[in-house]
C-alpha cells in the first residue's frame, strides 16, 4: 500500500534585522543627497534667469530686457526672495517646474527658497550643501528644514537676515521650529520695528476661512465630504463655538443618533442655511437689540443660488425609476457615480438625490450636450454655446502639470488666431480652443527671456522661436513643447514627460 508523501516546508531565512536599519539608512542618505542636488540646480536655474543674467532682449520687438512691461503679457522681474535677492524670470518657472513634475504654484515658492538661501543667508546655504556628502549629512541642514527657515527670513531686511543666518547656522541641524521662530521675531524687532508695528496692527489681516471643495480622501473621492480650516477673530471664534455646540445639541435632542463630532459638522451646515445674509434691517434698537422675528424673515435676501455641474451616466438616472444599476467597474449591484464638476470629485448618486430633495432647494436641468459636435464661428470670442462646450470636454487646464478647474480660465486658440484670415474662417471652435490659466497663457503667446528654439515637432512651418508650443489631437490629447525641447502628452488622466 502506498502512503502520500508529506511535503516538507522549509522555514523562509531568518532576516538580518541589523543588514536592514543599514540599508534604511543607506537609502536615506542617498534621498538626502538627491534632495540637495535638485535643490541646488533649481538654484542654479534661478540665477541663469536674474536680471543680470539675461543677455540680449528677447522677441521681435526687442523689448523684453530694456522694459518688460512694454509688451502686455509678457515676461517681467519678480522679487521672489527677500530685499537684496535678485529679481527671477517669471518665465523662467513654467519651464522648471515643467521639468520637475510640478505645478508652477508649487514650484514658485521652491525657487524663492533656493533664491534666499544662496544670496541671503550664505552659512545656511553651505549647511544645505554639506546634506550632499554622506560624511558630512550629520551635521548638515534638510532642504525641507532650510525651506522653513527661508520662508520665515525673506520679508526681514538684509540685517535681520544676516542676524538669523549667523545665530542659526551652527545649530540649524537640531532647532526646533519653535526655537527658529522665536529668533525671526527677534530679528523683526531688533531691525525693523516699524513693520514689527504695523504687524502688530495689521494682525487682522491675516484672518481667513477656507472650504476645501477637494476630496478629503483620494481613494474615497465620492464620499462628497471636505475639509474646512481658517483664522479667526477671538471673539468670532467664541460665538461660532458656542453656536456650534448649541445647534449640535438641538439635533440630539430632536432625535439624531450620530456622535458629537457629526453633529458638529451638520450644525455648521444648519447654521449657514439659517442665516444666509446678513438681517441688516430686521433689528428694533428700541427694543434693546432684540429683532422682531417676522420683520427679520421679511427683510431677509433670498440665499445665493449655487449651480453643480453634476454628470451622470444614463444608467444612473434611469436606475432612478427601476432600482439600484450596476456598477461597470464591478458587475455588483449598488453604487452609481455621478462626477461633481465643481469640485472634480466623484459621488454616490444617492447623495445627489438628497441634496435635491432638501427643502429649499432649486433645481435647474440644462439641455444635454453632445461634446462630440463640432461647432466653430468667424469671430476672436468664443460664444457661450462653444466656451461651455470646450470647458466640458477639459474640465481643467491644459498646460503640463496643472489641475485648475476650466471654469473661469482664459480659452486660448491652439492655433494662434488671424486676424487678416480670410473670411469664413471659422477659427474659433470647439477643436481650436482650450481652457488655460493666465500665466500658461502668457508663456504661450510671448517669448520666454532663454531657450535654444527648439526645431519644429508639431507641423508648424514657421514656428515661433522660444515660445510654449502644442497641439490637440482628436482624442483630446495636448502636445506640448517647451522653449528648451522638452515635451509632454497632457490628456484627462494627467501629464506625461516624453523625452
Amino acid at each position: 500500500m502506498n502512503h502520500p508523501s508529506t511535503a516538507v516546508v522549509e522555514a523562509p531565512p531568518a532576516l538580518d534585522t541589523t543588514a536592514l536599519l543599514a540599508t534604511a539608512r543607506q537609502a536615506a542618505a542617498a534621498q538626502m543627497a538627491a534632495e540637495v542636488a535638485t535643490f541646488v540646480a533649481v538654484a542654479d536655474w534661478a540665477d541663469a534667469h536674474t536680471e543680470g543674467a539675461v543677455g540680449d532682449p528677447v522677441g521681435p520687438l526687442g523689448l523684453w530686457h530694456e522694459d518688460p512691461h512694454a509688451v502686455p503679457g509678457g515676461d517681467r522681474f519678480l522679487e521672489l526672495g527677500g530685499p537684496g535677492a535678485p529679481l527671477v524670470s517669471e518665465f523662467c518657472l513654467y519651464e522648471i517646474s515643467a521639468a520637475l513634475g510640478r505645478s508652477v504654484s508649487s514650484c514658485r515658492p521652491l525657487v524663492g527658497d533656493a533664491i534666499e538661501l544662496r544670496h541671503r543667508l550664505p552659512r545656511l546655504w553651505a549647511r544645505v550643501l554639506a546634506g550632499a556628502d554622506p560624511a558630512t549629512q550629520k551635521r548638515a541642514l534638510p532642504v525641507w528644514r532650510a525651506r522653513k527657515i527661508a520662508a520665515l527670513t525673506r520679508s526681514l531686511p538684509a540685517e535681520g537676515a544676516d542676524f538669523v543666518d549667523r545665530n542659526l547656522a551652527p545649530v540649524a541641524h537640531r532647532a526646533t521650529m519653535p526655537t527658529v521662530e522665536r529668533l525671526v521675531a527677534e530679528a523683526i524687532a531688533r531691525f525693523d520695528p516699524e513693520n514689527a508695528e504695523l504687524d502688530r496692527a495689521d494682525a487682522d489681516a491675516s484672518r481667513y476661512f477656507t472650504i476645501e471643495t477637494t476630496p478629503v480622501d483620494a481613494a474615497s473621492p465620492w464620499t462628497g465630504v471636505v475639509p474646512v480650516h481658517g483664522t479667526l477673530d477671538l471673539a468670532d471664534a467664541l460665538d461660532l463655538q458656542d453656536a456650534v455646540q448649541r445647534v449640535a445639541a438641538d439635533l440630539a435632542a430632536a432625535g439624531c443618533d450620530a456622535d458629537l463630532d457629526v453633529r458638529r459638522s451638520m450644525a455648521v451646515g444648519e447654521l449657514a442655511r439659517r442665516q444666509t445674509a446678513l438681517d441688516l434691517g430686521g433689528v428694533d434698537p428700541t427694543n434693546g437689540g432684540a429683532g422682531d422675528v417676522a420683520r427679520a424673515d421679511s427683510t431677509r435676501t433670498p440665499a445665493r443660488q449655487v449651480v453643480l455641474y453634476v454628470h451622470l451616466s444614463d444608467a444612473a438616472i434611469t436606475a432612478y425609476r427601476s432600482g439600484p444599476g450596476i456598477d461597470p467597474a464591478t458587475g455588483a449591484t449598488g453604487i452609481d457615480l455621478a462626477r461633481l464638476e465643481n469640485t472634480r470629485s466623484l459621488i454616490t448618486v444617492d447623495q445627489v438625490r438628497d441634496w435635491c430633495r432638501t427643502p429649499g432647494t432649486n433645481v435647474v436641468v440644462k439641455p444635454v450636450i453632445d461634446l462630440a459636435e463640432h461647432i466653430a464661428v468667424d469671430a476672436y470670442e468664443a460664444p457661450d454655446r462653444i466656451a461651455e462646450r470646450v470647458r466640458l470636454d477639459r474640465p481643467s487646464c491644459a498646460f503640463p502639470y496643472c489641475g485648475r478647474p476650466a471654469r473661469g480660465l482664459d480659452l486660448d486658440h491652439i492655433e494662434p488666431y488671424r486676424s487678416n484670415a480670410a473670411p469664413g474662417a471659422a477659427q474659433t471652435s470647439t477643436d481650436n480652443l482650450a481652457p488655460l490659466c493666465r500665466g500658461h497663457h502668457r508663456v504661450k503667446t510671448h517669448p520666454s527671456p532663454t531657450g535654444v528654439s527648439p526645431p519644429d515637432v508639431l507641423g508648424d512651418p514657421d514656428p515661433p522661436d522660444r515660445r510654449w508650443r502644442y497641439h490637440r489631437d482628436p482624442l483630446g490629447t495636448y502636445a506640448w513643447i517647451s522653449p528648451h525641447g522638452l515635451r509632454y502628452a497632457v490628456d484627462p488622466t494627467g501629464t506625461t514627460p516624453l523625452n
